[in-house]
């Protein structure tokens, strides 16, 4: 067990944190949990249709066991944010559980990405200050470094994509703190090799191999700031494109 980790259990009195803070117990089994900081459950999946049991909500979070045949699987919206996220995966080090996806909405920076693609990144650079609380010595030069997803998880779920007959990009994303203090920053992070952002993609990936587990994110484009396309006020068409391509992220999950 890591120093982190160690230092946590020491000052902790609950022996599962995982169930006392999410209700989730940590010996509990499931195939793949998809962590979802901004969307509703009804977002991508038809509640009735895949049985979704909802087994805790509180202010902060709302979680869905999903049974598909023989599979399991956890379904938590979070509040966005690096913090929320950072948080919730490390409390899952006990979960009976390998695979992790992080599935959500990315902004894109430059005008060849368009809202609807979807993403499968293979890594993102860390602009989250949440991140740099997986070092045991505080190292402000790690900030916007890269986290990077587990490959072949990630390859699983691109040929999955792709066998379903949806296309899906890698591109960089940069994972930031605020949205409305992001914009004055973009040059910044297209000098980086950014071409999409985000709030928490890159806390995700460290977090979860931190814990020793896989991690990949499916993310679709919601918007493009450097074509006009903004997330509020968007075109019907840029809607349809938008919520025709999360609709066909079910059938991905369900796949894992």
């Amino acid at each position: 067990m890591n120093k982190l980790m160690e230092c946590f259990i020491k000052n902790c009195s609950a022996e599962d944190m995982l169930f006392e803070t999410y209700g989730i117990s940590s010996d509990e089994k499931f195939d793949c949990v998809f962590v979802a900081p901004c969307w509703t459950i009804d977002k991508v999946f038809d509640v009735a249709e895949v049985g979704a049991e909802k087994v805790y909500e509180d202010a902060y979070s709302v979680s869905f066991k999903i049974q598909s045949g023989h599979k399991k699987y956890l379904y938590i919206k979070l509040q966005i944010g690096g913090p929320n996220i950072i948080d919730f995966c490390l409390l899952c080090y006990k979960l009976k559980c390998e695979q992790f996806v992080f599935v959500g909405s990315v902004g894109a920076l430059v005008p060849e990405i368009n809202v609807g693609d979807v993403i499968v990144p293979t890594c993102a650079v860390s602009g989250n200050g949440a991140t740099l609380y997986l070092c045991e010595n505080f190292n402000e030069k790690k900030l916007f470094d890269k986290a990077y997803a587990t490959p072949q998880f990630s390859a699983e779920i691109r040929d999955i994509c792709d066998k379903k007959g949806l296309k899906t990009l890698d591109e960089l994303v940069v994972s930031v703190d605020s949205i409305v203090a992001e914009y004055i920053h973009a040059d910044e992070f297209k000098e980086m090799g950014a071409k999409l952002i985000e709030m928490e993609t890159a806390t995700f990936f460290e977090a979860i191999t931190y814990i020793g587990k896989k991690a990949a994110a499916l993310l679709v484009v919601s918007d493009n700031s450097s074509t006009g396309k903004h997330l509020i006020g968007r075109t019907d068409e840029d809607k349809i494109n938008y919520h025709k391509s999360r609709s066909r992220l079910a059938e991905i999950l369900l796949s894992l």
